[in-house]
């Protein structure tokens, strides 16, 4: 459940919402009383987690933040409870906000039973927390909410005994995966990705369907479905991490993002592989067969196959990478997750997007088909700028990169990304969903109420800078956060300051965003 915070709009909220309390209902069936109204408690329930999101810190974006709302929304003896006081001051402060305006509808519909039902709900949602410690910590909040605030007997808890009568937990994952097929294709996954990511299509394409496949392989293990491993090649900056961490967002299995960059081939020298295998089986709150059907990302994958230029030693290298062939085909391994335990992962259903520059591959590449051969014409072919693509890069190039061919074989698809170009950065920086300046905007009016506004002179400059940083879109939020370091200082002392406006003499350092009062 929370995951739940991961959403910021409240549509996404109340969808993912009401995904979970339906196959919350499909899987007791009628032994526990179902729910009454099941659309009233996914508004209550989207009322109190957009709350949450909107108006408290992060560290209250939790499971035990919401029991504490739910139980402070219980009516005792008629007077009204504390949470829809509240949600009305809210709604005074946001006052075209939809989602606070209905507080005061919701408030007369909800009732007592209703949020007993609701609380039967987030129990449900704790058994599946696999750490002991942190499922009786939750399910002592609900207790306690329960008592305090109803001051009534508390309803039966539901006991993983009785969640567990006739139906296995793979069961369960199974219905989560199958719920995801019912709701995305190759399609929608893509234009979700839109939505953050600019250009690169062919990539998004192609990360879209092996999402959507490992998918398919999770729902239907007994299929035996072909298992798609996929490799991303682009400069920094380019959309890379990007991408994986909005599917993050998205899917219902963890994700995990690891740097291959310090990784060696014996663990007592340094980082090892299994690492990223720990990380998961955390992600996953300690839950072994979750773990087994999420996704790594491993980022730098290009530092263990350096060109030979870079070669650290034919030899430690062609160990580590044959010590990740089972790991990216599928294979047993021991996984350290603390002090001396051990755990048995099988990766066979998880799915590994490698992704690195890869620098020199393009050189390897133009060389091998023939663009900087000498002959005539050979001069009009070297003033022409070579671009790495999906339909001139090939196997074998990886494999003079010094990639084994073994490896190289596990990766079943390739995306090339290019380099973003200066249109594509200003496409990112004032049009894609979620963009910087959106989030600084965010800032100075959730703290200050202040507008933050930048003139069309000062985003080419700020592109211009980017550019010159060779980092891609990297570089977009440390040049901005330099040009609005003064007001983000000295805006909070002046509650007079109504606007913040970005020149483009404060976009080159020359001078500071201006205020209007």
């Amino acid at each position: 459940m929370n995951k739940v915070f991961l959403k910021k709009d409240p549509n996404e909220i109340s969808e993912y919402i009401a995904s979970e309390i339906s196959e919350y209902l499909e899987y007791i069936g009628d032994t526990e009383g179902g729910m009454d109204d099941p659309a009233l408690i996914v508004d209550y329930l989207t009322l109190i987690v957009y709350y949450l999101v909107k108006c408290r810190p992060r560290n209250d974006h939790n499971i035990d933040s919401i029991c504490k709302l739910m139980g402070a929304s219980y009516f005792d003896d008629g007077r009204r409870a504390p949470f829809w006081a509240i949600i009305t001051e809210v709604s005074t402060a946001y006052k075209n906000d939809p989602v606070f305006a209905d507080g005061g509808n919701l408030e007369n519909e909800i009732t007592n039973t209703d949020i007993d039902q609701c609380f039967k709900f987030i129990e449900y949602e704790v058994i599946f927390v696999d750490d002991d410690d942190e499922q009786d910590a939750h399910l002592g909040m609900i207790s306690v909410c329960k008592v305090k605030y109803n001051r009534s007997t508390q309803p039966p808890r539901l006991s993983k005994e009785r969640l567990n009568i006739g139906k296995g937990r793979d069961m369960v994952y199974r219905q989560r995966f199958k719920k995801f097929l019912e709701t995305m294709t190759p399609e929608s996954i893509k234009a979700y990705l839109d939505r953050f990511v600019v250009g690169q299509d062919e990539t998004k394409r192609i990360l879209s369907t092996a999402v959507y496949n490992h998918y398919l392989r999770l729902a239907n293990p007994e299929a035996k479905l072909i298992k798609t491993n996929i490799l991303m090649i682009g400069p920094t900056g380019s959309g890379k991490t990007e991408m994986i961490r909005r599917i993050s967002n998205l899917v219902n299995v963890p994700v995990v993002v690891t740097d291959f960059s310090g990784i060696v081939a014996t663990p007592w020298k340094g980082r090892n592989k299994e690492e990223a295998l720990t990380t998961l089986y955390e992600r996953a709150g300690r839950d072994l067969e979750m773990a087994q059907s999420g996704i790594v990302f491993c980022d730098e994958f290009d530092k263990i196959v350096p060109s030979k230029r870079y070669s650290r030693g034919g030899d430690i290298n062609d160990e580590l990478q044959g010590q990740l062939l089972g790991m990216l085909e599928g294979t047993e391994l021991d996984v350290p997750v603390g002090g001396s335990s051990v755990i048995r992962m099988d990766t066979s259903n998880i799915l590994f997007v490698c992704a690195g520059a890869f620098e020199g591959l393009d050189k390897i590449v133009e060389k091998d088909i023939g663009r900087s051969g000498i002959g005539f014409g050979s001069e009009v072919r070297k003033t022409e700028a070579f671009q790495l693509s999906r339909d001139n890069l090939d196997q074998k190039h990886l494999i003079k990169y010094g990639m084994k061919p073994e490896l190289a074989g596990r990766l079943h698809s390739v995306g090339v990304l290019s380099k973003l170009t200066k249109e594509q950065l200003k496409c990112i920086l004032t049009d894609s969903e979620d963009n910087v300046i959106v989030r600084y905007e965010n800032e100075f009016r959730e703290e200050d109420d202040v507008k933050l506004t930048f003139t069309d002179e000062a985003l080419d400059v700020i592109i211009e800078k980017v550019l010159s940083m060779d980092i891609g879109a990297r570089g977009l939020n440390s040049v901005i956060h330099d040009i609005l370091k003064v007001p983000l200082f000295e805006v909070p002392s002046d509650r007079n300051i109504r606007e913040v406006k970005v020149t483009g003499a404060a976009a080159r350092g020359e001078d500071k965003p201006e205020y209007s009062y």
